[in-house]
């Protein structure tokens, strides 16, 4: 949603609010974006975003396990590597 600056002063506590409950609010000044407003990062409720329809939950149950494989060289003997030329 995109809000003017004046209407954003005019009625900032309840563009507050629907920013804390997870709605991305963009504020522009005259036609163009400055700012963004949104919830605070880490306090979103997942439940009410999906049920509001702007997060679409994962179809599958748990991802497998990524296997590393020893590193050929270390990133100190690259980074020498590509100063040295």
């Amino acid at each position: 949603m995109d809000v003017a600056v004046r209407e954003l002063k005019a009625k900032l506590s309840a563009y507050l609010r629907r920013a804390a409950a997870g709605e991305l609010i963009t504020v522009t000044d005259r036609g163009t974006p400055v700012a963004v407003l949104g919830p605070v990062i880490g306090r979103v409720d997942l439940a009410a975003a999906a049920e509001a329809g702007w997060l679409t939950p994962a179809r599958a149950s748990g991802l497998t396990p990524i296997r590393r494989h020893p590193p050929l060289r270390s990133v100190l003997e690259v980074l020498e590597e590509d100063r040295a030329e």
